[in-house]
């Protein structure tokens, strides 16, 4: 009776396709084999999809034939709108004699129906309370978590900093992921939908009773188009927010702004995730913030200077408002540690050291650096708590970095670590820094081993920030939403079904307490100058800003006095000749020779901020390549555009690939064959185009058109840039670093090419990848099947 029954279980549905005739076309889920199947046509594109529900569990699985585009899961039926174990909260009726009739499913009983936009929309798991949210955080022994706000005293929260009154002022990107009006670059998706939280605001927390909890927030600003950070200066507030970067107070003490002057515009708009972000207080008394990989042509509004961003980080100053490019690109979060090293990331890497700064190139032309930044740590495994959930834009990534943002610098008391938010995978990340090499390395905290510094089970915690605050605690920002990924990268069937903005009205941020945490130190402030002998960086940070404010020079003696002290840690040491040099200029010889006795401590930034053209250490020779006559060989061939014989090559491949069985360790030689002078695999090759595994859930037939027709559709930040050079030689590659006196290409084999401008007679911008063309000259079909399946692991 049992093999009849499997017998007809394999061989009919309630509806439409049999399993037995599915099987054949794509595999199934094992959720199958135990019976209350139906498939139907749910998006009304011509192909079946999958809706299960038994006493084992149950799902709903959009069809997605190998030709459709976009949509980054295999062919079958892989895109995944809700699945989970029968009985949970987002589970469907037992569909055992339910029917689909007229766009609607209809229970056996006849008492359940649910239409076809029901069953395409994507629930995910429920969000949790904040206090229950609290209970799902994991902490290191000796270390403490407790909720400071919580809506609706915050919502959308990616950004907090603290006034010199202890005040925490906080950034609402309440317009995440699009603002009213915004939709993807493709016009696709928007949405269409608007409420009364859809907009970025600032508001300022206080805590009335000391209890270390907010119960006050004032808002001070609202109807901003995706802020990204602000910094405290002279009572109001420098903010970030396309298009401009402005300056906000509140002059009649009411909590909200009543006085705005825009300092600098013309930062480019775009995807919130990618848009130019801060503040960061640098030691030389300059604010610096971040590119978000989107730059602009900024104008200076006080002078009307024009000045190209690129691909630069900045830095501007808040007395003199003068706008200067910073070397780097960083996606979101650029910060420096005690000593004036500078870090930041992309959202698929640990971090990067910056060890050369603009102000050196600037003063040494004649030197042609290769490169300015370097990865901290190659390593990018992860150890999520939280119940694994199906990325919407990467479904094979698991336990792995894809959301890295702010890394800020912290010595915890004992150690020079470096904490990067990861709110994909619902965790804090924690590095131990190595200064004693050039550039700074780091590795995962030894007491890390096979855990995160923090970590939720809650799949709604999304981290942006972990900053030290005025207590030395670490403090959280927590923007809890469902949807991470913007929806520009999310497959349209999933998205029509999601709720991007669930979570519009949470937000939390969490107090992270330790070894090191103390009372505020708020209260120190009042006399600044002795303020700078703390232990915390906010508190020496606000007494310096607090000093350069009132331009107090008659604090210079007893700045010395601390900067001479050799019994004082050297960060403040070195903290308090800063600030002794930035009010009385006759400091500066002083300062240059305690950052030479800092060395190894200060490599990162040298004695570039300083103003010193006598520079640091022979070492400093070994960052530049040796002069020479002979003039480098183009070896990057023109690439051309894309056309009709590079489309009949790729639909040959998807159709003979789509017939055969892929080897993965063929696929290896495959891999050192065509690839590995240009791209990156499981921790072999170079990184001159994207990492392979961040193409590894793509349909095959989207990967094949990247392989054999690179131009197809090119990210610009991907495109080719040609140098023509004065000599008429041409070269191609892609802009690795901007400076003063270079452009720096990286070729195929992960080498940079510095170019000085001098030689420069054009530059442009390619509308083609550096990725040749005519690849199907050396992987054949099969080959192309084996690199497949070493890519996708399938």
């Amino acid at each position: 009776m049992r093999i009849l029954a499997l017998s007809l279980l394999l061989s009919t549905t309630a509806f439409g396709l049999t399993l037995e005739e599915a099987a054949k076309i794509a595999p199934l889920p094992d959720l199958t084999k135990h019976g209350g199947v139906i498939f139907a046509d749910l998006n009304e594109d011509g192909h079946e999809d999958l809706i299960i529900s038994n006493s084992s569990g149950y799902g709903v699985f959009i069809f997605n034939p190998v030709e459709k585009k976009n949509v980054q899961w295999d062919r079958g039926w892989s895109n995944v709108l809700r699945e989970g174990r029968a009985g949970d909260a987002n589970s469907l009726p037992l569909l055992d004699g339910a029917i689909f009739r007229d766009g609607t499913l209809i229970t056996a009983d006849g008492k359940t129906r649910l239409t076809k936009s029901e069953l395409l929309r994507v629930p995910g798991p429920a969000p949790l309370s904040p206090q229950d949210s609290l209970k799902t955080m994991r902490t290191k022994p000796g270390w403490s978590i407790s909720l400071v706000a919580h809506e609706p005293l915050v919502q959308d929260p990616v950004f907090i900093d603290w006034d010199e009154q202890g005040r925490a002022w906080v950034v609402e990107m309440g317009d995440y992921p699009f603002a009213p009006g915004e939709k993807t670059n493709d016009g696709k998706i928007s949405q269409g939908k608007v409420s009364d939280l859809q907009a970025g605001r600032i508001k300022v927390l206080t805590d009335t009773d000391g209890d270390g909890v907010y119960d006050k927030a004032s808002l001070f600003l609202d109807g901003l188009l995706h802020p990204t950070g602000l910094i405290c200066w002279k009572g109001g507030v420098f903010v970030s927010g396309i298009p401009d970067i402005f300056y906000a107070r509140d002059t009649d003490g009411d909590g909200r702004c009543d006085e705005r002057e825009t300092w600098y515009s013309g930062f480019t708009a775009g995807n919130p995730q990618h848009l130019i972000n801060g503040f960061c207080w640098g030691l030389d008394g300059w604010i610096y913030g971040a590119n978000g990989d989107s730059g602009g042509n900024v104008i200076v509004e006080k002078t009307k200077e024009k000045i190209k961003l690129g691909t630069n980080d900045f830095r501007f100053h808040p007395i003199t408002g003068k706008f200067e490019r910073e070397l780097g690109r960083t996606q979101y979060g650029k910060w420096r540690d005690d000593f004036g090293n500078w870090f930041g990331n992309n959202n698929s890497t640990i971090a990067w050291h910056y060890f050369l700064p603009m102000r050196w190139m600037e003063a040494h032309p004649d030197k042609i650096a290769a490169t300015v930044r370097a990865v901290t740590n190659e390593e990018k495994t992860v150890y999520p708590v939280s119940p694994p959930v199906r990325r919407f834009n990467w479904a094979a990534a698991v336990n792995t970095l894809t959301s890295g943002c702010s890394p800020m610098p912290w010595l915890d008391g004992k150690d020079q670590t470096l904490l990067i938010c990861e709110p994909a995978n619902n965790l804090v990340h924690r590095e131990l820094l190595d200064l004693t090499a050039l550039p700074i390395t780091s590795a995962r905290h030894p007491d890390d081993k096979d855990s995160e510094f923090l970590a939720s089970a809650d799949n709604w915690f999304r981290p942006s920030m972990a900053r030290p605050g005025p207590d030395g605690a670490i403090y959280v920002v927590d923007m809890y939403r469902l949807v991470l990924e913007h929806p520009e990268w999310i497959p349209t069937d999933i998205v029509r079904g999601l709720d991007v903005r669930a979570g519009e009205d949470k937000g939390r941020i969490y107090r992270l307490s330790g070894p090191t945490s103390i009372k505020s130190e708020v209260a120190s402030l009042a006399k600044p100058v002795s303020a700078l002998r703390s232990a915390h960086r906010w508190t020496r940070d606000t007494a310096q800003r607090l000093l350069l404010e009132k331009q107090d020079k008659s604090a210079v003696p007893a700045l010395v006095d601390i900067a001479s002290d050799v019994k004082a840690s050297l960060n403040v040491r070195l903290q308090a000749a800063w600030t002794a040099s930035l009010l009385d200029e006759a400091q500066r010889p002083a300062l240059i020779s305690l950052m030479k006795s800092s060395f190894p401590q200060v490599r990162g930034a040298s004695l570039v901020a300083a103003g010193s053209n006598d520079i640091d250490p022979k070492e400093l020779e070994s960052w530049f390549p040796k002069k020479t006559d002979q003039k480098p060989v183009a070896t990057v061939p023109m690439i051309t555009n894309t056309n009709a014989d590079r489309q009949k090559i790729v639909k040959r491949y998807v159709s003979e690939v789509s017939a055969l069985r892929g080897d993965a360790s063929r696929g290896q030689a495959v891999f050192a064959k065509a690839c590995m002078a240009c791209h990156k695999l499981g921790g072999q090759g170079v990184e001159v185009g994207p990492d392979l595994a961040t193409i590894a859930a793509k349909p095959a037939d989207q990967i094949l058109e990247a392989i054999f027709d690179p131009n197809r559709a090119v990210e610009t930040r991907n495109a080719a840039t040609q140098i023509t050079r004065t000599d008429g030689t041409t070269i191609a590659g892609l802009i690795s670093a901007e400076t003063p006196a270079s452009i720096s290409l990286r070729l195929p084999g992960g080498v940079d090419m510095p170019i000085p401008r001098a030689s420069i007679r054009e530059m442009k911008t390619l509308t083609t990848s550096l990725m040749p063309e005519g690849l199907e000259s050396v992987i054949t079909p099969q080959e192309a099947a084996d690199l497949l399946a070493k890519i996708t692991g399938r």
